[in-house]
């Protein structure tokens, strides 16, 4: 096994190989719920009357139980740092050792937990960019320091304002001519993708 997202060990192969074992009629609910609890950063995934129940209904010991966990918990965090197309990611699970419906359980959990990531995302950035963003500009001149008496530097504010909060950004000349220049090559690249 050669993975770049993923470094073997022999509690990683044991603890796939404890999954492995699962039952797969049950094993998609018990995914489900590390993921979940995972995401709200819980820092107890099950209860201990809850581990008591998975061990008779996985007939597995308890240390076994919860090396499964923390080897679920492991690959997931793994999972989140990097970029996969689902069938690459499901022949890197069976690459090192997860069983096919183990793997597919395992991408299918990922591929909704990524979806459901994603859309929130885009959900608020569409939220955030909606037209309430109102935009404002005024200039003043400023005279005179502390450090220079009888100086004229031109300053140009700009106002943000949205829903939620408003920012107020002081530019001199240079800066202003600057992020002007940065707008133009951002209009082109994106000019350039249509």
């Amino acid at each position: 096994m050669n993975l770049q997202w993923l470094k073997s060990s022999p509690n990683l192969t044991k603890g796939i190989g404890v999954i492995n074992e699962l039952e797969d009629a049950r094993f998609e609910h018990f995914l489900r719920r590390i993921v979940s609890k995972l995401k709200t950063q819980s820092s107890e995934i099950f209860t201990e009357e809850e581990m008591q129940k998975l061990e008779k209904i996985f007939k597995i010991t308890h240390d076994d139980l919860l090396l499964s966990v923390k080897t679920i918990i492991y690959i997931f965090k793994r999972l989140h740092k990097f970029i996969f197309m689902p069938l690459d990611l499901k022949n890197d699970l069976k690459e090192i050792g997860f069983n096919n419906e183990k793997a597919d359980f395992i991408v299918k959990v990922w591929s909704s937990d990524t979806r459901l990531t994603l859309n929130e995302l885009s959900g608020d950035s569409i939220n955030d960019s909606s037209d309430s963003l109102h935009f404002s500009w005024k200039l003043n001149a400023e005279l005179s320091s502390d450090t220079c008496k009888k100086s004229k530097v031109p300053k140009a504010y700009l106002t943000l304002a949205g829903d939620k909060e408003t920012s107020v950004i002081e530019l001199t000349h240079s800066e202003l001519y600057s992020m002007f220049i940065q707008f133009e090559s951002i209009q082109n690249e994106l000019d350039n993708l249509i």
